[in-house]
């Protein structure tokens, strides 16, 4: 049998292109892992400063050595005179029975509970 008139033949693809091919795809893949870990890295670093926050207004309380018998709250933000972080829904010193702890609420429904 012959080939009908007009059909192109398939093309050869010389060992060139295709080391160029294998090339360019791991450079993606290389290029997708490194973003995905600098966005795992930026997460954790934001979410590391959240909960320092939350641990520094929680030492500026203690610092007062509250009573044994004491049970209050307050928000961070009076305690520390200063703004929450961003990504940070509320944070609030909590002092039971002498003891200190902040609860912070961010974004995402998580809360992280730090001590001083």
């Amino acid at each position: 049998m012959s080939k009908p008139s007009g059909v192109p033949q398939p093309r050869v693809v010389t060992p060139e292109e295709r080391s160029r091919a294998m090339r360019t795809f791991m450079w993606i893949v290389v290029g997708f892992v490194a973003a995905i870990g600098i966005l795992v890295a930026t997460l954790s670093v934001m979410g590391r400063g959240m909960r320092d926050y939350g641990q520094a207004a929680a030492r500026a309380v203690q610092a007062t050595r509250p009573a044994p018998g004491t049970n209050f709250t307050r928000p961070c933000a009076d305690v520390l005179n200063k703004p929450m972080p961003g990504g940070v829904v509320s944070c609030m010193v909590m002092v039971k029975n002498g003891q200190v702890t902040a609860l912070l609420k961010v974004e995402g429904d998580k809360q992280y509970r730090v001590k001083p």
